[in-house]
Formats: structure tokens, sequence, C-alpha cells
């Protein structure tokens, strides 16, 4: 009966495609991280209407047996299979903080789990063409000891020994630390020439590292060194400062034409940059000069196939201490016209506790849970 069904929405979506009618986003969804749990929302039914959503993986307090702590990017393994790693931190720091590996009903099948220099904090994440996964670690508030690592496959494993996990405070074996003392480390993108852009918050930056990456997490595969904990560290690299600004750089996403999208989240902008690192435009820009802005706090960034642009908006609040998310985070995204010129952002969804990062991921909501 499934394969009936499946065979009849096929049939009744060929008309639309060959008339170039498919809904805008059709068979693509946004993962949003907020409220420690993972929300999936149909891109075409934003237009289309009512907009369509689920809680995908509800957070450990609500749900105990499968509920999980999730945080963070959302990236697709790219074998096609629908699983995906996010930030996965439930009963830290026993075990650690790391990044889960989920199957595609939402099942956790793997962890990754590196040394940090100091509390572990996972987010950004993105695969290049090889299929190897670069993952940041953000570090502690006013220190500089953020990371950018790289995962070798098999990715669907626990640390430590078979069957121990959740039970052990065992950290991975197949990692090799790139890059460490960056401060409040950010997201992470790949360009089609295999280049990795990781944004730093509080050294207002963003650096590229290029190929040739290690193969290995030892001294044959270029991961010869070793930090204080005992993890593989890259013995060299080719690192540059891809832009600087006066710009807190949190989310990174790639539009289509190449360029690069990057938000400040404390500044409330959105940046547009070329491949040579040159500030092509502002994207988003507060008609405010001081916070709360209307257009709220980009943290994560996100561009569907329509060339649409997500932002995960965390709603800062400013008081005599550090910035804090306020109670009404929300999803945004900017549409732009035939021209190019970006369009005024708008609401998707609103009253979200901390949204830090929404993803573009292949998939149609309902599946078998």
């Amino acid at each position: 009966m499934a394969r009936q069904r499946a065979l009849r929405q096929l049939l009744a979506l060929l008309p639309l495609a060959a008339a170039g009618a498919l809904p805008a986003g059709a068979g693509e969804l946004l993962y949003l991280s907020e409220g420690n749990r993972l929300r999936r929302i149909d891109i075409a039914s934003i237009d289309a209407g009512p907009l369509r959503h689920e809680i995908f993986v509800e957070r450990a307090a609500l749900d105990p047996a499968r509920g999980r702590d999730l945080n963070g990017m959302h990236c697709a393994l790219p074998d096609g299979s629908g699983r995906f790693v996010t930030g996965e931190d439930k009963g830290q720091p026993h075990p650690p903080a790391g990044f889960g590996v989920f199957d595609a009903r939402g099942r956790q099948v793997g962890k990754l789990s590196a040394e940090s220099e100091g509390s572990a904090d996972p987010y950004g994440c993105a695969f290049d063409g090889r299929g190897r996964l670069f993952t940041s670690d953000v570090g502690d508030p006013g220190r500089a000891t953020g990371q950018l690592l790289l995962w070798f496959p098999p990715f669907d494993r626990f640390p430590g020994e078979p069957g121990a996990y959740p039970g052990t405070d065992a950290r991975s074996d197949h990692y090799c630390v790139l890059a460490s003392g960056i401060g409040t480390a950010g997201a992470v993108a790949i360009d089609a020439r295999d280049r990795v852009y990781f944004a730093s918050s509080s050294r207002f930056a963003i650096y590229r590292f290029s190929p040739p990456f290690p193969s290995a997490p030892d001294a044959a595969g270029g991961c010869g060194e070793r930090g204080p904990g005992g993890s593989a560290r890259a013995s060299r690299q080719e690192r540059e400062v891809f832009a600087r600004g006066p710009a807190t750089f949190s989310g990174l996403a790639f539009a289509p034409n190449g360029n690069l999208y990057a938000a400040s989240v404390a500044t409330g902008r959105i940046y547009e940059y070329d491949p040579g690192g040159a500030l092509v435009r502002r994207i988003l820009v507060p008609s405010e000069w001081l916070p709360p802005f209307a257009t709220g706090h980009p943290q994560g960034l996100a561009v569907d196939s329509q060339g649409t642009l997500y932002y995960a908006d965390l709603d800062l609040r400013f008081g005599a201490a550090m910035p804090r998310p306020g109670p009404d985070g929300k999803l945004r995204r900017i549409r732009f016209d035939a021209r190019g010129e970006p369009q005024a952002p708008e609401v998707v969804l609103a009253g979200l506790a901390f949204p830090d990062a929404v993803s573009v991921l292949p998939g149609e909501l309902g599946a078998p849970q």
C-alpha cells in the first residue's frame, strides 16, 4: 500500500514538473535547533499554507527514552541514506558533549566526542567532497579555546567499548584537530574546491583552510602531533584570514552564485563576500543604531534551492552582563527579487527558545517513526 500511495503521489506531481510548477522548496525541509530539540519545517508549505512543521527529536527532559538535547548545525551524510549529524549533549559532562549521528527516523546511531580545551560545545559541521566531516567546538566564552576538527568515517559508532555508551566518558579516536585556540568558534562551510570556511565571533574573523587535508588520524595520514589530552593534531595546515571586520561572525552559508553569506549575531547584520573575501554588499542591516533590532540577531544561516536565505534569530537581550537569548526567538527568511535584491525579512516561526542553527536538508514530513 505504501508503494502504491507513493506512486500515486509521484504521478500527481508529474504534470506540475513538466510545466515547471512544482512549489518552491518541494522536497526540502528546514532543520531548526531550538529549546534543546530539533524541529523540521516543510519549506513548500511556507507559501502554500498552512505551515507544516514537527518536533522531529524532542528534548531529553520531555522524552527520556528517545529524546536528546540537540544544538548547532545539521549536516546530512553525503551517502543519500538520510542520516545526519548535529550537536548532542544529553547528560553532559557524563557522557561528554559531541556530535550525535542520527538515522532518517531521528534515532541516534552514533556519537562523535573529541577532547576539548575547555567546556565542549559543538556547533558547526560540513562534509567535503571526499565524505570527510569538519566540525567546530565553540570553546569557553571569553577564552580562545575553540577548535576545528576533521573526522574520518565510519561515523555511525559510539565512543568506548561496544555497548558501553552512554555509561562511559570515553572519547572518539577517529578525528584530527586542524586548528585550536580559536576565539568563539562558529559555523563551518565548504566551497566547491573543498576549502573550509570557519567563523570566529570573538576574533571578528572568518578563516579559510585549503587542501590537502589529513587522510587519517596518525602521522602517516598527516596528524603526527599530539594535544595535551593525547588527541591527534595536524602536522601542517594552510590557513588564511578570509574576511575580517567589525562583526561577530557566527552563521555561514553559500549563495547560489558561489558567494559567501556571513551573519554577525551581536550587530544584527548579514554580509555577502565574493570568493576573494571582498565585501559585495550587506544583505541585512538593522534600521536601529543600537539593539534590540526589529530584524533580530542572526546566528545560523541556510539557503534553499530557490536561493532564499533563512536565519535563526536568537532574540538577544542586552543587560549589565553578557547578552542572553530572549524568549521570542524566530526563524526568518529573506527572499530576493528578480534583480537579486534582498527583500525585507519575514518571520516564518516565532516564540522559539534559543534557535541557534537552521539547515536545509532533503526530505518530506511524515516519515515513519
